[in-house]
């Protein structure tokens, strides 16, 4: 039992790092604009859909305070040069607390709408894609084998079997499609911006 609680806690930390990551490209395109690769950061959010689904739907796991006796209970406040406020152990776990909780509601927030995005273009047929490139799913929307996700070649391979095309070139295209109007639900103007260049650039070639 342990052993098991220890890997939760591993797949929680690297979960929490995903979603600071995406919510840091989120707020990054908010203050940058075109700066911003809004086709990739959307593909980061999408390569972490199942890690952030899996974090949010245990709130007292993201919540839970890892903290170790004998630390420092002391800590500069804003009171005149050189005085220090005293806390107790209680004090600074209910502070850690406090702030786990606000990364929670934020991190929430930022699934919730990530998840209205992915809902709107699940039933389309390039869905599908989206499924086995980055979801590590089947084209039934199972789980593979492992969760793994599919390269382009088994993608094709997968989709040329139940004869839904036989072209990388249209499963790429599907993709493009689906990611670059996913960006726009997520991020907004800037992103239709973005997205309506790379389409030119793309018919363009």
């Amino acid at each position: 039992m342990a052993k098991k609680t220890a890997e939760l806690s591993a797949e929680l930390r690297e979960a929490i790092f995903e979603a600071a990551r995406a919510g840091a490209l989120e707020a990054y395109a908010a203050n940058t604009g075109d700066f911003v690769n809004y086709f990739k950061a959307t593909e980061t959010l999408l390569y972490n859909y199942k890690k952030l689904a899996a974090l949010v739907a245990d709130e007292e796991a993201y919540c839970e305070v890892e903290y170790h006796a004998g630390r420092k209970t002391f800590s500069v406040s804003s009171q005149p040069k050189g005085y220090y406020e005293q806390k107790t152990e209680e004090d600074i776990v209910e502070e850690m607390q406090e702030e786990k909780r606000r990364q929670y509601r934020e991190t929430k927030y930022g699934f919730e709408k990530l998840k209205r995005a992915v809902s709107l273009f699940e039933g389309q047929k390039e869905f599908v894609v989206i499924r086995l490139y980055y979801f590590g799913e089947d084209i039934n929307g199972d789980p593979r084998e492992g969760g793994k996700t599919a390269t382009w070649e088994e993608v094709v391979a997968e989709l040329e079997e139940a004869g839904i095309l036989k072209e990388i070139k249209t499963a790429r295209r599907w993709r493009n499609k689906i990611v670059n109007d996913m960006s726009v639900c997520i991020f907004g103007i800037a992103a239709a911006v973005s997205a309506g260049t790379y389409r030119k650039r793309d018919t363009d070639k």
